[in-house]
């Protein structure tokens, strides 16, 4: 059984999502302070946390940074719920590790859709993303933004690309630079989306070379997913890959 903490200063609240959440089969806690919502991660290492950002004492994102920051709790997924909506706020509960954004009111079908694609065996799943790009240090920096975000990666440079190994290794998203020789990312993107085993796999494209408009010309006419214009300000695109593994 799989088990949801409840970080909500709300007692009715608190208790209302606890009773839908234990008709699904999940075990629930409650902890009404920031404070003792991260006692309890630690304490009984829940495998989900449902934070609410407006608590007494230690705000919600506070709470979720000390987490993050902690060995023993960094992996838990934590999902915002907040009636809090500013891009602003929204962007940087994405940077400091939240991991799905609901603002309240919430439809309870959505939260629990996305609580089943965190844990559909009771264990939260790590998303996992393929690098398609030439370049071995930009390869390093996207790796290591990715991973300290949770996602497991794998990297292949544009030379090894074929088919049945982008299929046999299952990425759940693909970055691929477009800005490779003789527009081969190009190349690589169409091969992708015309193969029956891999078209569903969301693409993101990426290219240093071509100004974000031209970038973002191009992504539409392809039918790519969404761009990042700068692979430099790689860790300000982390909220947009978070936000198409939401939908």
């Amino acid at each position: 059984m799989a088990k949801i903490l409840v970080v909500e200063d709300d007692l009715i609240s608190a208790e209302m999502i606890k009773i839908r959440l234990a008709k699904q089969g999940y075990k629930v806690l409650i902890a009404q302070t920031g404070e003792d919502g991260i006692r309890l991660a630690k304490e009984e290492m829940p495998d989900l946390i449902l934070m609410d950002m407006l608590l007494p004492g230690i705000h919600g994102l506070d709470a979720t940074i000390q987490l993050k920051k902690n060995p023993q709790t960094k992996n838990i997924p934590v999902f915002a719920l907040t009636i809090m909506n500013s891009p602003d706020f929204i962007k940087a509960c994405y940077q400091d590790g939240i991991c799905v954004f609901l603002r309240k009111p919430y439809d309870f079908k959505e939260l629990l859709r996305n609580i089943q694609r965190y844990l559909p065996d009771g264990k939260a799943t790590s998303k996992k993303i393929m690098i398609i790009n030439d370049n071995p240090d930009l390869i390093a920096v996207m790796t290591t933004n990715l991973k300290k975000h949770g996602f497991d990666v794998i990297s292949a440079p544009e030379c090894m690309i074929r088919v049945d190994d982008v299929h046999k290794k299952k990425p759940d998203l693909i970055l691929l630079d477009i800005d490779m020789l003789e527009d081969w990312g190009i190349t690589v993107f169409k091969i992708l989306k015309r193969s029956d085993t891999t078209m569903s796999i969301p693409i993101v494209l990426m290219a240093n070379q071509l100004s974000p408009e031209e970038l973002r010309e191009l992504a539409a006419q392809l039918g790519a997913e969404d761009y990042i214009p700068k692979s430099s300000e790689f860790e300000e695109a982390i909220p947009k890959i978070k936000k198409i593994f939401e939908k």
